[in-house]
């Protein structure tokens, strides 16, 4: 097993080799696979979300044709996908080489879920604002990120947050995640387990991004999430599994 940081030269150097088109396709699987995980949570304290039999992987068309790179969608609702009561998702927009976001919050936003996006803060910290599809978005003082412009929500407003979307550059089957090394979701999710409520969390990485155990380097700061959404499906981790 390499350091961190000649893991994170690795997944980046695979990320930028990969084609706009196959990228496109990964953005419109996710909204696919984001929307049953988020419709199988609804509400807080009800279900932690499907396993991994519950969205499997296909080759095959998932509905690709219904959402387009700008995040808008088409009219048709496949039989596979929930319909419980919408719920709120914390989220983010992808930049970059990311796995894209914006098909899928859209499609959450479509079926009635409420969407919350982070903003930076001095001292590694984040804040929340709803998003909508063409919310005006500002260059972040704190980080390379465009952020929506909109009133910041108190740290509360997470128990009312059924999961948590998080970037990643890889996340393994015990758990541990890979950021880029601000730890700004490190710090944020210590907050949360310190507040006594930490809501569904699944990071979101391209499907070759999950590793097995041991590849990741972890120590006490690094906070473990409790699932992984890919393009082909989601997968429970076991948080305690390190």
């Amino acid at each position: 097993m390499g350091t961190k940081a000649e893991l994170r030269r690795w997944l980046l150097a695979q990320r930028t080799a990969m084609s706009d088109g196959d990228r496109q396709l990964a953005g419109r699987r996710l909204a696919e696979r984001g929307l049953v995980w988020a419709s199988a949570l609804g509400r807080p304290g009800s279900s932690t979300g499907p396993h991994e039999g519950e969205s499997p992987a296909s080759d095959g068309p998932t509905r690709e044709e219904s959402a387009s790179s700008d995040g808008s969608h088409r009219s048709g609702s496949p039989s596979s996908v929930p319909t419980g009561a919408p719920g709120r998702i914390a989220a983010y927009l992808s930049v970059g080489t990311e796995p894209p976001t914006l098909p899928l919050m859209a499609l959450l936003v479509e079926r009635g879920h409420e969407v919350l996006v982070p903003v930076c803060e001095s001292g590694f910290r984040l804040q929340w604002v709803r998003w909508m599809p063409g919310i005006e978005l500002l260059r972040s003082p704190w980080a390379p990120v465009d952020e929506p412009v909109g009133r910041r929500l108190p740290l509360d407003i997470m128990e009312e947050v059924a999961g948590i979307l998080l970037p990643a550059l890889a996340v393994d089957r015990a758990g541990n995640r890979l950021g880029k090394g601000g730890g700004y979701y490190d710090r944020f999710l210590a907050t949360l387990d310190g507040l006594g409520h930490r809501p569904a969390t699944a990071a979101v990485v391209f499907e070759h991004e999950l590793l097995e155990p041991g590849r990741i380097e972890f120590d006490e700061l690094d906070a473990p999430v409790g699932g992984v959404l890919t393009p082909q499906r989601y997968l429970d981790v076991p948080e305690s599994g390190r």
